[in-house]
């Protein structure tokens, strides 16, 4: 879809005239409420009213940039407000999976101002990534991501949307060693030594392994890929599951969202008993015609295992800390580790 000239600041801003243009039905009357906890951006949850003998969605979802000045100028300079509308009229449309339909899609790329209305995924279910996935969950998303990559590939892994590369990755090696020093003083009575060796290791041989992962092959990369960032859909919703907060999307190595997800998303006994089967779901996600092989996926889980490891230390080092961050983090890599340990994955990096 093209982006839109017409763009709502705040959910304020909406009018029944601007409602009904966008959705393509008579909204007579509307309503809205606060939803989720996103601190980069704001989401409203708009329920909807229509004349007698007229029909359109229920509800739907308004997403708009941060009220906070602060936060409003980081997702502007990062780019984070514009890839993530951007994919919606670039990508979305192309892709099979657990996406929103987007109605409206705007930004002034000079001031962060921007908004997406999106089909509403309620009633749903928000993933929890301390308490984990069950089994059903994570099949569920690990087959739909194999739907969301495979259609992707079929559109030949997107090369035609520019926007999409980065020129420099977002985290460096210098930045790494000194978040990770960071990191490693505030957990040091937690860590144990495995996972100082693993982060050790990771750090000492960033650049390698980052050389290691642009040469394998490329895919549509969600990035941020985890349970918080997950709906999942109850009785009367219209999608199984649904994804959200794109805002990180990129070209990268193919299997980071796969890694990235078993490796948190699930206790590690319970990744380690359906390993096998997750593979296989994600595989039949992917397509029939596809020519890759289980042997492809657990190589390239094993390789993009360090991912995990790497957000576990530099998110938790640039948000402010707090008891339940400690706790998620500290699962993050307590997960990430394991799976970094179960994959042989410290092979792949230099000695």
């Amino acid at each position: 879809m093209p982006l839109q000239t017409s763009r709502i600041e705040t959910p304020g801003d909406l009018t029944a005239e601007w409602l009904t243009a966008a959705l393509g039905a008579p909204v007579s009357d509307f309503s809205y409420e606060r939803i989720g906890t996103g601190q980069m951006s704001e989401c409203y949850r708009v329920s909807l009213t229509y004349p007698e003998a007229s029909a359109g969605p229920a509800s739907v979802v308004l997403k708009v940039a941060a009220g906070d000045s602060t936060s409003r100028q980081t997702g502007l300079a990062l780019g984070l407000y514009e890839r993530e509308v951007r994919f919606y009229t670039d990508i979305a449309p192309r892709l099979d999976g657990p996406v929103a339909g987007c109605h409206h899609a705007a930004i002034d790329t000079e001031t962060g101002v921007f908004d997406l209305l999106l089909d509403d995924a309620a009633p749903a279910e928000v993933g929890d990534e301390i308490r984990g996935a069950t089994a059903e969950q994570a099949l569920l998303a690990v087959t739909e991501l194999g739907r969301v990559h495979g259609s992707a590939h079929v559109s030949g892994d997107l090369a035609d949307v520019a926007w999409l590369d980065r020129a420099d990755p977002p985290v460096t090696s210098d930045l790494l060693t000194a978040l990770y020093g960071a990191f490693s003083a505030r957990y040091a009575d937690i860590m144990t030594e495995e996972q100082r060796t693993i982060c050790e290791r990771l750090v000492a041989n960033f650049d390698g392994w980052l050389a290691t992962e642009a040469e394998g092959p490329l895919g549509l990369v969600h990035g941020d890929y985890r349970l918080d960032n997950m709906l999942f859909g109850q009785a009367g919703a219209t999608r199984p599951l649904t994804v959200v907060d794109w805002q990180t999307v990129t070209r990268g190595a193919a299997f980071t969202d796969l890694a990235y997800f078993l490796g948190c998303a699930l206790d590690s006994e319970v990744r380690r008993a359906n390993f096998e089967a997750l593979v296989q779901a994600y595989l039949t996600g992917y397509g029939a015609d596809t020519e890759l092989t289980a042997v492809d996926v657990r190589e390239g889980v094993r390789r993009a295992s360090f991912f995990g490891v790497m957000m576990a230390i530099v998110s938790s080092m640039l948000v402010v800390q707090t008891e339940r961050g400690d706790q998620m983090f500290m699962t993050m890599l307590t997960r990430h580790c394991a799976q970094v340990t179960d994959t042989d994955a410290l092979a792949v990096l230099p000695a």
